[in-house]
């Protein structure tokens, strides 16, 4: 672990590398929030107030009043942030490599996570199995009526507007986000798309002279389809015209088990959770209020249904085969492990706890809480990527070695366990790392500046 005092300074440098648009005066204070959170890996308030670092001892009330000033500041914003983030992550992720089928692109992974009261909506770049925040939406939960769509819409035009126009974009999304108007936007942008489809939601398949068919529900054509194999069908989205084009993707893939879960106890879990799933359904199942009718099927067999329907994957897509968008589509999971190692890490107690930081703030503090998570992450990530790198030094690999057997960490684990690393065998290769990255981000073209808020009617509407 590197002493605070030269913690501090690096970051101070890499925080003036950003090109964030703030007072000169401010830099201090980010950087010393940065190092508050990397040294204790949390955003609770009193693990920053107790990591915060001053070159004199301070009481822990006035530690307390400098953590809670700094959310009220406007510095970690996403406006202020988006720019600089976006500008971060380019520079280290690359685009997909040559002879893979999305090559030359980019995935853009749009996932929401709760905390407390909020609903943190994120868009992040995948890289190394995590994703790295560049812009967020906060809504209060319960959601809502009529407020994600557009508040989605408005998040993609702003990232739009600061992304390379060089750089080819995927966007990738679960199926509660799926919609007309999402759509409508992405395909104006120029991006691609890959989202996966509620099996509820009406489709109108092509026929051979483009004319769109009757609308059916997504799953009429998944009862006809074979589980053997993928199946592509060309469709326009909605029942009613002018809807947007693409691909719906159909098929349940190989169940493919993880070398290290091939065993008997790994078997029996799973059959332990497929049997509480089915108890979950069967529990969660509302009362009918209104005899059912003859010939309905029972609770038990329309949960046994419904399961059978998960284990297909019906996903609408703007890529032309199969492969394109199975492959597209798995870069979607990385965003489950970013949140899980913003709250309870990977076991529980080793995360960042950002859930515990923003329950009971108002939206000001909680912008500033996930803000400093963004730009925490990239930091961490960075390092954590850095240190399998084929050119890193022999004593640096073998402690690298030496802290797993199987080598199955995480790049932000191996971030976290590299800044924390209590031999302080890392802190000569840390401390350059860390200089080397900022020079590198120091060299690149300034940032564009983030635009405000879109106006409700420049987001493309639904005919």
């Amino acid at each position: 672990m590197l002493p605070p005092e030269t913690l501090y300074e690096v970051l101070l440098r890499w925080v003036e590398a950003l090109g964030l648009t703030m007072h000169a005066s401010a830099r201090p204070a980010l950087a010393g929030l940065l190092s508050a959170v990397l040294i204790g890996q949390s955003l609770r308030p009193a693990a920053l107030m107790r990591a915060l670092w001053s070159p004199t001892p301070l009481p822990a009330r006035a530690r307390y009043a400098r953590v809670a000033y700094a959310w009220r500041r406007p510095w970690l914003t996403p406006q202020v942030l988006l720019g600089p983030l976006v500008r971060a992550a380019i520079a280290w992720v690359p685009p997909d490599p040559p002879g893979s089928p999305t090559a030359g692109q980019t995935h853009l992974v749009l996932d929401s996570v709760r905390c407390g009261t909020w609903e943190v909506v994120t868009l992040g770049v995948a890289w190394h199995g995590r994703v790295l925040p560049v812009g967020w939406v906060i809504l209060p939960y319960p959601l809502p009526k009529g407020r994600l769509t557009p508040a989605v819409c408005r998040l993609l035009h702003q990232v739009a507007a600061v992304w390379p126009t060089n750089r080819a974009v995927h966007l990738v999304a679960d199926r509660g986000f799926p919609g007309r108007r999402l759509f409508r936007t992405v395909a104006a942008l120029g991006w691609g798309w890959t989202v996966r489809w509620r099996v509820k939601m009406a489709v109108r398949v092509l026929e051979p002279t483009g004319t769109p068919g009757p609308g059916q529900p997504a799953r009429t054509w998944v009862a006809t389809s074979s589980p053997h194999r993928w199946r592509v069908l060309p469709v326009e989205e909605g029942l009613r015209g002018r809807g947007v084009r693409g691909q719906l993707v159909i098929g349940r893939g190989l169940p493919v088990v993880p070398w290290h879960q091939q065993d008997a106890g790994s078997q029996r879990h799973r059959c332990r959770r497929q049997q509480h799933a089915v108890h979950a359904g069967r529990q969660t199942r509302p009362r009918r209020k209104t005899p059912r009718p003859s010939g309905a099927p029972t609770p038990t067999v329309a949960t046994e249904q419904g399961l059978a329907l998960e284990q297909w994957v019906v996903l609408f897509s703007s890529h032309p085969t199969w492969q394109a968008a199975v492959w597209s589509y798995r870069r979607r999971a990385p965003t489950e492990g970013t949140y899980r190692d913003a709250q309870g890490g990977w076991d529980g107690a080793h995360g960042w706890h950002l859930d515990a930081a923003l329950r009971g703030r108002p939206a000001a503090q909680a912008h500033g809480m996930v803000g400093l998570w963004a730009l925490a992450t990239l930091i961490q990530t960075l390092v954590g990527d850095q240190v399998v790198q084929p050119t890193l030094p022999a004593p640096v690999a073998a402690t690298v070695a030496s802290w797993t057997t199987t080598g199955r960490l995480s790049v932000w684990a191996r971030g976290r366990l590299a800044l924390t690393d209590p031999h302080g065998h890392l802190r000569p290769w840390l401390e350059t790392t860390l200089r080397d990255t900022a020079a590198r981000l120091a060299a690149l073209p300034p940032p564009p500046a983030a635009p405000a808020t879109l106006p409700r009617a420049s987001i493309p509407r639904a005919a």
